[in-house]
Formats: C-alpha cells, structure tokens, sequence
C-alpha cells in the first residue's frame, strides 16, 4: 500500500486506553446526531465498541483507527467491521467538525477501504446514513461508492453504500495516510 504523511497526518490503531477519547469525539452533537441516533453516546457503549474493535484487528486486520497529528491525538476516527455479507467490511468514520471540509474525511476513509482490500477476505465495504446526512452521503460518492440498498434507521429512512475492490474508486486517489 502506497502511503504519505499528509500535514502530518496519521491513522494510529485503536487500543483500550482510547475510550474516553472516542467518548469525548462522539460526545459532540454535530457528531453523534447522525452516528449516535441523535443522542450523546453511553460510555459503556464506547467501551464494548473499541474492545470490539480491538478483537477484530487482531482476528481479522478489521479494526479502528484515530486520525492524529503531532497537536491533535482525536480529530477523527474510522472503523472497519465484520459486515453480515460474506468477504464484507462495514466502514464507520467520524470527524471533529473543526476540521470538516479539508479532505481528511476521505482520507481517512479511503485509507482505511484501501487497508480493507490488501486482505484477501474482503471484496467489498459498504457505508451507510441516514438520508438528512448529506456531508456523509456525498463522501461515500467521492469514495467511489454506489447505491446498494435502502435501510431504515433509528432516526428515519438511510441508505447503503458500496465500492467492490474491482471498483475504481475516488478519481483523483485521495493521497493515503501512514496506517499503523
């Protein structure tokens, strides 16, 4: 995988001791509107997520990454996880809304896709929203994703997104972050 530093820019692996950072990123309205069902996340909640999470990496190479830089250690963080569909991932990203409209969104997600596909069990990685969630529902089409289906949220209609690793993806390729 081709990877630069972008501004300084990293995705560093999600351990246990990352909980209350994740809480505090997910604890911000403007972020767990949409991603939380419109109400602040439960600690425990966060906790059972990462743990989750840091199963998965080790069983998988699935797992959960923080968007970092040398001032900032929780500006965003994106997730692969075990997708019901056979050789699927499911993508989940969020981001601090003071960096929102930098590219880092699509950065890191794409980073994150890329890391998904060097794995042989996985063919593709579908993304989801709620349908008021335009910010998310345009970068899964920057992703290069397409419509796979419709769901019903917690808060109301959303739909799925999927990029097939044959898939072009985003054009221009979003420069990828070091992962790891």
């Amino acid at each position: 995988m081709q990877t630069a530093c972008v501004y300084g820019w990293r995705l560093r692996p999600a351990d246990l001791s990352d909980i209350d950072g994740l809480h505090a990123l997910e604890a911000n309205p403007l972020v767990y509107r949409y991603l939380c069902d419109g109400v602040p996340p439960d600690k425990e909640f966060i906790a059972r997520a990462v743990a989750q999470s840091v199963a998965n990496a080790g069983e998988t190479g699935l797992g959960m990454w923080f968007l970092e830089d040398v001032s900032t250690r929780y500006t965003g963080c994106v997730e692969l996880r075990p997708y019901p569909s056979p050789r699927s991932a499911e993508i989940i990203y969020l981001l601090d809304p003071s960096y929102w409209g930098q590219g880092l969104a699509l950065r890191m997600a794409w980073t994150a896709i890329t890391h998904a596909f060097l794995s042989s069990q996985i063919d593709s990685v579908i993304a989801g929203t709620d349908l008021p969630n335009a910010a998310s529902l345009a970068l899964m089409r920057r992703l290069g994703m397409r419509f796979h289906k419709d769901v019903q949220y917690p808060l109301g209609a959303g739909v799925e997104y999927v990029v097939h690793r044959a898939e072009v993806g985003p054009l221009p390729k979003p420069v990828l972050l070091s992962l790891g």
